[in-house]
């Protein structure tokens, strides 16, 4: 019996323990094998019947190709006959009798009539030895991963090409790769000899004599031709990490390849975005980026902007990968926010690649300081920074998230010409530019495709990558009636809160928003739903305020003046003293450290950012209104709003004190919900499975610490918790690092083998979302949340501490834990309804941010929580996950799987030699059957009216579905075809071909017309797109300074101007450009504006504007040059399509 594992660790073929047939078919059936060289003393065509269906395959889907080298060997007759004569003459003679003979056996017809189609193409080639020798006695068959045999498997033994060689004999044959190659040269140097004559007509002749209908059959394009043509249109080069490397072993494929992805990023534009999703390893990913950079000396020195609490997390990914601490450096964001100017000047100089982990958090809006500060490092760099970017939700609904992080890093100068949002962005890299990128589709998609990388595990769905399977256990508490009462009341008494201490300027004014009001109801009902004493502890706290303000209120009333201390007590809630005495109206030395006393004016401009200038504007505006409105309360106001104040006070002590008496009155002697989760661990701990209990807050993660460590069943020693960095962290009674804690938890997945099974291991650990950024926990299976977050997002971060990928066969599925309250979740359903609109606008713009305010899919889940329990949570994770995947248009099919495996055939097929077929029926065009579509590829041509050329474009059509179709998809139909491909007048009479063909022209010209309406409309967009951005007052500025120019009476003037300057005649029309660049959202605007309207000026002050509109000063890629753009229209009559290929459906 064949044991095929055999032929690769003993490599013997004997026909005994392995056959000499299921070895070939083992090795023809290899992907990377594409051609199959053979020598043999003498080959049987009826031998290849033996391997019929492999041999199909190998020669339609691996468009294969068999060289055949046969010698003067054959059976007992044959060899007597040669003995008697002395000689092979008269063998020769009659070798093509003992073809036919051969030959005519055979009762396949079909498949005969194939081989001979494929000896007819030239991807079958046989020859004969003739040389000098008595015998051609060798027998090896070549297993060649390409026509250069460089590397491939060979079979060298006793076996001839006959059914007893190959499957009856006992035979010695052997397999081996390193005598590969020297074989190989072996058999060209043979083949390509004089010792050899083809024999490819004779054996033609011998299969025409059992196949008469072959002789007058004509060829069609075979659709390995066609799929060859394809690959050469769409096959780009792939790269591959070198898998022996010890370093890249310790990447998942999809690592890998992420690597070579965002690597090939960074080297052509200069920044990429990884947008992996969770679980999908992004630290690990960047890990193997730097190392890799390092490795081709790309990047020398890297600055890490990363949460602290994942400091020791990175130091570990990057060991793993062999990057040592000394070619990185980590900072906070909160850290980098901070840093001076002359800081950040230095930084500029000192790396030459930025990691930003977390980049949503600060980095998505512009306005943000610390995306200034990067704007502003990587313009002191020359724009060579390189800049990495990691965030599972780039996307919040806006595409101005996606334009604004992958624009961070972006230079003009590294966007291809042939990118339309090159276009854009030569107007300036601001927020006007990038609002009218996100309304551009084409141009957006071509963004997107080209810096960002984003996979989840649905979309990436790749065999080598497999998870556990997800569990959603629903835990419904019993509680007694008196706590249903409390949880079926909460809505109607926090509804009721004023909390008027909570900027209480809205009392002076109604104008005022009460945002920060509602946003605090909501946390109160959530605390509700986490725990009991997270709610009380809140209640608590609100109650002291209220009473101190009460108290505040009670003494400003008895006042026989209440309008001066009313300005007192808002002035101290907005402390407005502390911004007047550290200027932070200004923040210069706040930023830069000096003394309050050196006076702004004394320091030198250049020391402050623009984006400084900016934010300390707004500050002052801030400031300056706030104490305005503080000011302006009269006696009259301050009554008023004193007299509400304190009716609302009073109010909110009503509610709140008596629901705190009924709360401890009610969880006085039991809490329901602890017991839940104390029996379901027990549970889960007794199957021996690691759990992980989660909150949203601090109060909760220590009150069940503190409880289940006091409990019997429990070994206080085996639980740990965490709740932020390395404070206040503990196991058991023992305060511990944060990072020995996770390594005792989770010794597995942190390489800590000596603490696996040592009495130091923990099995249980408590703690809050700051556990849920970036840590692999996955030696757990259990996390159970003792309250779920607003935002979703936060949900499957927790779930993705041990969602990793795994091996499924040990750990089929993990658990994931709730505890609903359903009257709590009814209660935070009617307060989010009713705030819906007020909150509208803070929704979308804080989706995924803001952990407080509850997004759609979380209000979806409230309302089906009830009727489908674990469902609902499922489905939530799942919606909230899908809106964060960029929906891109076809170009996003470069971030699936799908797409590298055909890239990777494609690629392989076109580097391929390809035998054509000569004179085929119709060029260009092939034939298959069964249920694949047919697809063609299109150039069109777009001309205008007056068949001037305006672009061209290659398109895929599917022409089952008549619509355009992505480069996978025409890949996939055309590769499932190699196996269906007609290539005969036999199979397809050929005035049918042809009248199918014919029927295409209209099939074209309708995706013609429609292509050349979209191409129309994008020329519409983009003539509205340039419109917009030029401002139409930096444009007027701009031509008054051009005009004045031409003015001959300024001549003098000018040029007197200029040379004063130290600067020449070519710098104003590059002043004028960049003056045409600047737009509202510019500092410099206002110059623009004091220029419009009176040009004069520009030239009495021309060397301060010369410095004010030079390069340094204008923002961005906005410094470049701007070319004209293209806006003419195509028209359809004139516009013309050329059938590239074809493969048309029977």
């Amino acid at each position: 019996m064949t044991e095929i594992k055999d032929l690769y660790t003993k490599r013997v073929i004997d026909n005994r323990n392995v056959k000499m047939i299921d070895a070939i078919k083992e090795l023809l059936g290899k992907a990377d094998v594409h051609s199959l060289d053979i020598a043999v003393g003498y080959f049987y065509l009826s031998g290849l019947l033996l391997i019929k269906d492999e041999f199909i395959r190998f020669m339609m889907e691996q468009q294969g190709h068999f060289n055949i080298l046969m010698g003067n060997e054959t059976n007992h007759a044959t060899q007597q006959l040669l003995a008697a004569n002395d000689g092979k003459e008269e063998y020769f003679e009659q070798l093509p009798e003992i073809i036919n003979q051969d030959t005519m056996a055979v009762s396949d017809t079909a498949f005969l009539r194939q081989v001979g189609q494929w000896i007819n193409q030239h991807r079958i080639e046989v020859k004969v030895y003739t040389g000098e020798a008595n015998y051609f006695h060798a027998k090896s068959y070549l297993f060649c991963h390409s026509a250069e045999g460089l590397d491939g498997y060979a079979l060298v033994g006793s076996s001839n090409f006959s059914r007893n060689g190959l499957e009856g004999n006992t035979e010695l044959n052997v397999m081996s790769r390193d005598t590969f190659p020297v074989l190989k040269e072996w058999f060209d140097t043979i083949w390509q000899s004089g010792e050899v004559e083809p024999y490819d007509e004779k054996l033609i002749a011998a299969i025409e004599q059992k196949v008469p209908a072959l002789a007058n059959e004509r060829s069609y394009q075979t659709v390995a031709e066609t799929y060859h043509d394809y690959a050469t249109l769409f096959g780009v080069p792939y790269a591959d990490l070198n898998a022996d490397l010890p370093w890249v072993k310790m990447l998942y494929p999809h690592q890998q390849s992420g690597v070579v992805e965002i690597s090939d990023k960074l080297n052509t534009f200069g920044t990429a975005v990884l947008s992996d999703g969770v679980g999908l390893g992004k630290t690990r990913t960047t890990a193997g980026i730097i190392r890799q950079g390092l490795d081709q000396g790309t990047i020398h020195q890297v600055l890490l902007i990363a949460d602290s609490k994942l400091v020791t997390q990175w130091v570990e990914e990057m060991a793993t990968v062999g990057v040592h601490e000394n070619c990185f450096q980590q900072m906070t964001r909160q850290r980098f926010t901070l840093l001076k100017k002359p800081e950040l000047d230095l930084l500029a100089k000192q790396y030459d690649m930025i990691v930003i982990d977390e980049a949503h958090l600060g980095f998505k809006s512009r306005k943000a300081k610390a995306y200034a500060h990067l704007q502003y490092v990587f313009e002191a760099s020359d724009e060579k920074i390189k800049g990495l970017l990691l965030t599972a939700t780039p996307w919040n609904n806006s595409r101005e998230d996606v334009l604004n992080l992958g624009s961070l890093f972006l230079s003009i100068d590294r966007i291809p010409s042939d990118r339309k949002y090159r276009d854009i962005f030569q107007f300036g890299n601001n927020g006007k530019a990038i609002r009218e990128l996100a309304n551009d589709n084409e141009a957006f998609n071509q963004f997107w495709d080209d810096l960002f990388l984003q996979r989840t595990r649905k979309t990436y769905g790749g065999k080598s990558v497999e998870y556990a399977k997800r569990e959603f256990p629903v835990i419904e508490i019993p509680y007694e009636p008196r706590k249903n009462q409390l949880f079926g009341e909460n809505f109607e008494r926090i509804s009721g809160l004023n909390f008027a201490y909570m900027d209480p300027m809205r009392y002076v004014g109604d104008s005022r928003n009460q945002v920060g009001v509602d946003r605090l109801k909501m946390i109160l009902l959530k605390r509700a739903d986490s725990s009991w004493r997270a709610y009380h502890d809140s209640l608590t706290s609100i109650v002291n305020k209220l009473e101190k303000l009460s108290s505040q209120l009670d003494g400003i009333q008895h006042s026989t003046k209440q309008a001066p201390d009313l300005r007192t007590f808002l002035a101290n809630a907005y402390k407005l003293d502390a911004y007047n005495e550290q200027k932070l109206g200004g923040l210069r030395e706040a930023f830069y450290g000096q003394d309050p006393d050196d006076g702004l004016d004394d320091t030198e401009s250049s020391d402050l950012l623009p984006s400084e200038e900016r934010s300390n504007q707004q500050k002052r505006r801030y400031f300056n209104r706030i104490s305005a409105q503080v000011q302006s309360v009269n006696e009259h106001t301050a009554k008023r709003a004193v007299a509400r104040m304190s009716q609302d006070t009073a109010q909110d002590l009503t509610i709140l004190k008596p629901l705190l008496r009924d709360l401890e009155s009610a969880y006085a002697n039991r809490d329901e919900k602890l017991e839940g989760v104390k029996q379901y661990l027990l549970k889960e701990l007794s199957l021996g499975r690691k759990v992980i209990v989660v909150s949203s807050f601090k109060t909760t993660a220590e009150y069940y610490f503190t409880q289940l460590k006091r409990m019997p069943e429990f070994n206080k020693d085996k639980i740990g918790l965490i709740t932020g960095g390395d404070a206040a962290n503990f196991i058991g009674g023992q305060e511990v690092s944060r990072k020995e804690i996770l390594d005792r938890f989770s010794p597995r997945s942190k390489n800590r083998v000596d603490l696996i099974d040592s009495p130091k291991e923990i099995n249980l650990l408590i703690g809050t979302d700051t556990i849920s950024a970036g840590q692999n926990l996955q030696d757990a299976q259990v996390i159970m949340n003792l309250d779920l977050p607003y935002n979703p997002m936060i949900l499957e971060q927790r779930i993705g501490r041990i969602d990793r990928p795994r091996d499924v066969s040990k750990t089929k599925s993990i658990y994931v834990y709730t505890f609903p309250v359903y009257q709590t979740i009814d209660a935070e359903l009617k307060m989010s309804e009713r705030l819906d609109k007020k909150m509208e606008g803070v929704m979308e713009d804080t989706q995924f941010d803001n952990a407080v305010l509850p997004n759609a899919e979380y209000m979806n889940f409230l309302k089906q929580a009830k009727a489908t329990k674990g469902n609902a949570v499922q489905k939530m994770l799942d919606d909230t996950v899908q809106k964060t995947v960029v929906k891109a248009g076809l170009s996003s099919e470069k971030h699936s799987e799908q797409y590298q495996i055909a890239n990777r055939r494609m690629y392989d097929a076109k580097i391929e030699p390809i035998v054509r077929t000569k004179e085929p029926v119709i060029p260009k065009v092939s034939f298959a059957s069964g249920a694949v579509h047919g697809v063609a590829v299109l150039q069109l041509t777009f001309n205008d009216v007056n068949q001037a050329l305006l672009a061209k474009k290659n398109i895929v059509v599917d022409l089952t579905n008549v619509d355009n179709d992505s480069v996978t998809n025409g890949e996939q139909q055309l590769h499932d075809a190699l196996n269906t491909g007609i290539d005969g007048t036999s199979k397809l009479n050929e005035s049918t071909a042809k009248l199918s063909v014919s029927k295409l022209d209209a099939v074209f010209r309708q995706v013609l017309e429609r292509e050349v309406a979209k191409y129309n409309q994008a020329m519409r967009q983009s003539e509205g797109a340039i419109g917009a951005l030029k401002d139409r007052v930096a444009e007027q500025t701009a031509k008054a300074i051009e005009e004045s120019v031409r003015n001959s009476a300024n001549r003098t003037m000018i040029m007197n101007k200029i040379q004063e300057a130290g600067l020449t005649p070519k710098f104003i029309g590059k002043l004028t450009q960049n003056i045409r660049t600047i737009d509202q959202d510019s500092p410099l605007y206002e110059d623009v504006v004091e220029i419009s309207r009176d040009v004069n000026l520009f030239w009495l002050n021309f060397s301060y504007y010369a410095d004010q509109f030079d390069l340094g000063n204008i923002e961005l890629t906005g410094k470049r040059q701007l070319s004209r753009m293209d806006v003419r229209l195509a028209d359809s009559s004139q516009s013309k399509y050329e059938l590239l290929l074809a493969n048309v459906k029977i």
